[in-house]
């Protein structure tokens, strides 16, 4: 989609990723209805579960966002840090934690990226850095953070669809 103004571009990646703390606000009162063998049942696409789900896109924004903004805000045109994801999956026990535990750190933390997202200047947006040897800006990193989670929640809905009795599923 084509913006007319960069503020424009802006507010919308800002409520895009604003709008999962309200997606979370509302699964947090049905979480339990999902048996617990779902929430921990692996999905075929992501390879997470439904608590891995959570918790890694938790994770993802205080482990790799964060630090990445940060860098990208601090230094002059920054190399940003490549993170193993499939290290940081792999030592979490996300599978462990009570689900309204990570739904809270799902709205904790992407609350802290949106808090540095919305104090930068307009000017700020703009800064350079290296990611895996491309270019980057706070722009891309923001809409790579809407296809994370976009990327993960579709997985997860999926497999969750596929699971569940016809009778269950909307029009059915």
């Amino acid at each position: 989609m084509r913006y007319s103004s960069p503020e424009q571009r802006r507010a919308a990646l800002l409520d895009q990723l604003a709008y999962l703390i309200d997606e979370v606000e509302a699964l947090k009162p049905v979480i339990d209805q999902v048996p617990e063998a779902l929430q921990q049942l692996k999905t075929d696409a992501a390879g997470l579960s439904l608590r891995e789900t959570y918790g890694w896109i938790a994770a993802y924004d205080e482990l790799v966002m964060l630090p990445q903004l940060q860098q990208l805000l601090a230094e002059e045109t920054p190399t940003l840090v490549v993170t193993d994801e499939q290290t940081l999956i792999a030592e979490a026990s996300f599978n462990e934690q009570a689900p309204e535990v990570l739904l809270a750190e799902v709205q904790r933390a992407r609350r802290d990226v949106l808090a540095v997202l919305q104090a930068i200047s307009a000017d700020a947006w703009n800064r350079k850095g290296l990611l895996d040897g491309a270019p980057v800006d706070v722009y891309a990193l923001a809409h790579s953070l809407t296809q994370h989670d976009a990327n993960l929640l579709r997985a997860i809905g999926y497999h969750l669809e596929a699971l569940m009795p016809k009778r269950h599923r909307a029009g059915h």
